[in-house]
């Protein structure tokens, strides 16, 4: 390609990155308020498509709010945990680093990109707390050197380490179907996760989208200085802790307490040692049972625990952070039972059994993946929650998938992460926490985020559509 073509390669994504986030800062309303017009909307939608009246409705709501309670305590305390781990020092030692490297603006926002995916391809929370803490840092260090760089783009190329987390480590609907006695068991056994996130088309598709997204974010770099947001040194250096609302507040210290508990909390006996007692069991299970059949949701959640535990060292240090990773993530754990409300009314009216029912009546053995693709990115927009979707609707795509002659189960998880994946560009939910701690709002990245979707959603329909011709 010669200098001009990509010069107007670069200049079609930079209009259009701008135009997005012209359109998103004008429209998008804040996350909380989105989730309560989302709960209304769903409301409107489940009285009008289905035959459940309004008292139905109610209650069907009402239920979801409290049926999800388990599942949201496992997502809080891998979100918190991840969190705690990512803002250990070694974790920020390294990310330092790095942040060291980038010289220029296109740099910057490439590296952060490349971070994101790898961190979100090792695990969701993670991601969501170690690429916020690297854009900061990152933004930090390209002050110093004198070079501007537009701040909401580089929390937004970060923030993208999400997109791939449905097809990396911490699949949620891969793990569900490869514990013993999950829910589907009866209907689909148990699939091992070598059939789903080791698959080699799962890898060679998550590799094209981790590509896409580390070239279309840099594309987008504002070519004009006053485009180019930026947040002064002063403010990213204070920060502390994140707040709900997108501020900063500064890191206060603890009141004094007796000398024993003190020295309770900085000895490292009880801090890397319950990290190594925890690390212990957990090499014990992984070396005496098939690794695939025992690496789920809970034992991640262990491994993140242990991991924290010992890169703090003190139990100082690790409760210091996760009092920080509580009060950030405090606006999903609200959030997400509102979410459990939305997906009681998806599950419990039908909604959600309709729109899968209506790509599984329409689909073929070429095309099933691709519609049960679309139908996970719709139905993850009302439930944004990879395993409660498929606590949702995955009866009904199993079902579909026996039904269509050809289709395997294997492949249906691995479309459905895809579609589940997807549209977190566009909804808003999981950006809280990275938005906390990158001191910003919604509508300030959420535009490019958006520019990512289209094209990413153009790469993995693509791919579904391979998988049923070729496989």
């Amino acid at each position: 390609m010669s200098v001009e073509s990509e010069n107007a390669v670069s200049r079609f994504f930079t209009k259009l990155g701008d135009a997005m986030s012209r359109v998103v800062k004008r429209y998008l309303p804040d996350a909380f308020i989105f989730a309560l017009l989302l709960t209304l909307a769903t409301m409107l939608l489940a009285v009008g498509l289905t035959p459940k009246g309004p008292a139905d409705v109610a209650r069907h709501w009402s239920d979801g709010f409290w049926f999800v309670l388990k599942f949201s305590m496992q997502s809080s305390l891998a979100l918190i945990t991840g969190w705690a781990l990512a803002d250990s020092p070694p974790v920020k030692r390294v990310l330092g680093r790095i942040a060291d490297v980038p010289e220029t603006q296109s740099q910057a926002i490439f590296a952060t990109a490349v971070v994101g995916q790898l961190l979100g391809l090792f695990h969701w929370g993670v991601v969501l707390i170690g690429s916020a803490i690297f854009a900061r840092d990152l933004g930090i260090e390209m002050d110093k050197k004198g070079v501007d760089v537009h701040y909401p783009l580089l929390v937004a190329a970060g923030y993208a380490g999400l997109l791939p987390w449905h097809q990396g480590l911490s699949a949620a609907a891969p793990l569900l179907v490869a514990t013993e006695g999950h829910f589907l068991a009866s209907e689909m056994g148990v699939v091992p996760v070598s059939q789903t996130i080791f698959h080699p088309v799962n890898l060679l598709i998550v590799a094209a989208v981790a590509l896409t997204t580390v070239l279309v974010m840099p594309m987008m770099s504002p070519d004009d200085h006053e485009d180019i947001i930026t947040v002064p040194r002063s403010r990213l250096e204070n920060a502390g802790t994140p707040m709900a609302d997108g501020g900063f507040a500064e890191r206060t210290n603890h009141d004094r307490t007796s000398a024993v508990k003190e020295r309770l909390l900085g000895t490292p006996l009880l801090g890397a040692g319950t990290g190594l007692l925890v690390g212990g069991y957990l090499a014990y299970l992984f070396t005496t049972n098939p690794f695939m059949q025992v690496f789920t949701l809970n034992t991640f959640i262990a491994a993140l625990f242990a991991l924290g535990l010992l890169f703090h060292v003190t139990l100082r240090s690790y409760v210091d952070v996760l009092r920080e990773a509580v009060e950030g993530a405090s606006q999903i754990l609200v959030q997400f039972q509102l979410y459990g409300g939305i997906m009681g009314i998806m599950a419990w009216s039908g909604l959600a059994e309709l729109i899968a029912q209506t790509f599984a009546q329409y689909a073929t053995e070429t095309t099933w993946y691709f519609f049960a693709f679309l139908a996970a990115g719709i139905v993850n927009f009302f439930v944004p929650s990879g395993g409660g979707q498929w606590v949702v609707t995955g009866q009904v795509m199993v079902n579909a998938t026996q039904q269509i002659p050809g289709a395997e189960m294997n492949l249906l998880v691995v479309a459905f992460g895809m579609g589940d994946q997807w549209t977190n560009m566009i909804q808003p939910f999981w950006a809280i926490p990275v938005l906390g701690i990158a001191g910003l709002s919604i509508r300030d990245m959420m535009g490019y985020t958006a520019v990512l979707f289209v094209f990413s959603g153009l790469v993995l329909s693509v791919g579904t559509l391979l998988m049923g011709v070729m496989l």
